[in-house]
């Protein structure tokens, strides 16, 4: 059965990471990874007024054979990258035949949110990891249908709906386009029950997903 693999590695795990090291204030999303021939093509964006600096370290690298900047908007640029050889950890992850969803940096690591055939597809890119030496993190593991019903994040089936039909009606807009009274009346109970499940359910949704043992 396919599951949702959420992992982490510190930043110098990732040739990205050590370009970081120099230009610190650049934020990167990593866009996708193409496998290809001769290993993965990641895209990435990078926002932050050193971009040339940056790309400029990037060069240096080993693993990096070429640097392309696609794209430029005022406070960033669209990148691609070709190795000389895959890093690491994407040829971990090729070689599980996890596909990648999510990519982000968060002050010293990378925060990768993966969709794997099975858990011992996620098992083997612990193994392949650990006998290469990067220092990888399984944060949290679910299967699709924890994800699609949002159990992987601590919320009953109520607290999701409620969520979902509130966000979608506005009433976390400036200004509201919903009242709690008329969520009351989509779901048959009070304004104070709704409110009390927004709460309860947001409580669960930010413990599951910002709050780190970091923190």
């Amino acid at each position: 059965m396919s599951v949702i693999a959420e992992l982490s590695i510190p930043v110098e795990d990732f040739p990205l990471g050590r370009a970081l090291a120099v230009t610190p204030n650049m934020q990167i999303e990593l866009e996708r990874i193409v496998p290809t021939d001769t290993g993965a093509l990641p895209f990435f964006w990078v926002r932050g007024d050193d971009v040339d600096a940056f790309v400029a370290e990037l060069r240096e690298e080993t693993d990096v054979d070429a640097i392309s900047i696609l794209d430029r908007f005022e406070d960033g640029a669209l990148i691609r990258a070709t190795w000389t050889a895959t890093p690491g950890f994407v040829e971990g992850i090729l070689r599980s035949e996890a596909t990648l969803l999510e990519v982000t940096r968060y002050d010293d690591v990378w925060r990768f949110r993966l969709r794997s055939p099975d858990r011992e597809a996620v098992a083997a890119l612990q193994r392949y990891c650990a006998e290469n030496d990067i220092d990888l993190r399984l944060d949290r593991i679910s299967s699709l249908g924890e994800v699609e019903s949002g159990q992987q994040y601590g919320l009953t089936d109520d607290q999701r709906r409620t969520i979902v039909t509130a966000f979608e009606a506005g009433y976390f807009d400036d200004p509201r386009g919903t009242t709690l009274e008329e969520l009351g009346t989509e779901f048959d109970i009070s304004p104070r029950a709704v409110s009390k499940r927004l709460r309860r359910g947001l409580r669960n949704l930010v413990d599951a997903t910002l709050i780190t043992d970091d923190v």
